[in-house]
């Protein structure tokens, strides 16, 4: 399988027909030690991955436009091989671009834009804000992609229902990004049976919204972020509020960076926290490295949703993790 991809992703470079596909990827190692509920030293891979994609001249002005990707391993799982991630076909033009396939969703996109530690980095926010599995890269995916307009592109998508049943979603986003200034919404919502409930149980339908904002002046940003979820997993009275900030400095090369997210859940007890701070230094146009600090309480745990390594919480709900890393992307 990895010596025909290999062959595959040459041959459309080599292809003078095929003159518009890129091969690109990511290699990111990170070495990580995390206190919880036992302590371990060990090597993730930080969704690793390598791709192609490119596009076609049709007729009457279209494109036709692909993109398939695969994660692999930099770490020590040794039974890993590839898996699949992005993987649509589409055709696009003036009106923007219409794909099928797998893909992240919009409203998992929405998070992309605000977090300081995305996708993949010890203290990133999908440890809070995952929850339930908002931050799907659903199969059997119809989404429409509008042109960017004043800065404003928006993408809609719908999850199909597989074998007559009706697991199906729907979500959506709408971001404005001009350099300086991001603002940005989307919305989710999860059927009944995606939830494991339908027709003879207590498990209704679910949704979500998320809103960010962000401003960057002469080196300094600041990111917010607000999540609102409507009967988790589709259980009445499980309503809960996620919280972020985030804030940056560049020097140079480098960049201080830090953020803090809360997620309010029913019950006194139940508010955990999430926060991370660290340094990123640019080694070269594609390269960069990095050390990190974070911590995680109420049995929120560290690491997973993509990072690797991973650590449940200790007997009193706290979790400390520090990760040193390296990022190269091609």
């Amino acid at each position: 399988m990895k010596k025909l991809l290999v062959m595959a992703a040459a041959a459309c470079m080599a292809t003078p027909a095929m003159a518009d596909t890129i091969l690109f990827g990511q290699l990111h190692a990170s070495v990580d030690s995390l206190d919880g509920a036992s302590k371990s030293t060990s090597l993730s891979s930080n969704s690793s991955r390598i791709g192609v994609k490119g596009s076609v001249a049709l007729d009457y002005g279209l494109q036709a436009i692909y993109h398939a990707e695969w994660g692999i391993d930099t770490g020590d799982n040794d039974s890993y091989d590839f898996s699949n991630r992005n993987q649509v076909v589409g055709i696009g033009g003036n009106f923007g671009a219409v794909l099928v396939g797998r893909h992240d969703t919009p409203f998992k996109a929405v998070s992309g834009k605000a977090d300081l530690f995305w996708a993949t980095q010890i203290g990133h926010s999908r440890q809070i804000t995952n929850g339930s599995g908002w931050d799907k890269r659903p199969s059997n995916v119809l989404m429409y992609k509008t042109p960017k307009i004043s800065g404003v592109q928006a993408t809609a998508m719908y999850i199909t229902e597989e074998d007559g049943d009706d697991k199906d979603a729907f979500g959506f986003n709408a971001i404005y990004d001009n350099g300086s200034l991001m603002l940005g919404a989307g919305y989710e919502m999860h059927s009944a049976e995606m939830n494991g409930g339908g027709e003879g149980t207590d498990i209704d339908d679910s949704s979500s919204a998320r809103l960010i904002g962000g401003f960057n002046m002469a080196g300094a940003k600041i990111n917010l972020f607000y999540q609102s979820v409507f009967d988790d997993q589709g259980i009445d009275d499980n309503d809960n509020d996620t919280f972020g900030i985030g804030l940056s400095y560049g020097m140079g090369p480098g960049t201080f960076k830090t953020h803090y997210y809360q997620r309010a859940l029913p019950g006194d007890d139940n508010n955990s926290a999430l926060v991370a701070i660290g340094y990123d230094h640019k080694l070269g146009k594609n390269t960069a490295a990095y050390v990190q600090y974070a911590q995680s309480d109420e049995g929120l745990g560290l690491g997973g949703v993509g990072h690797g390594e991973t650590m449940a919480a200790d007997s009193d709900g706290d979790t400390t993790g520090v990760s040193i890393g390296i990022v190269h992307k091609f």
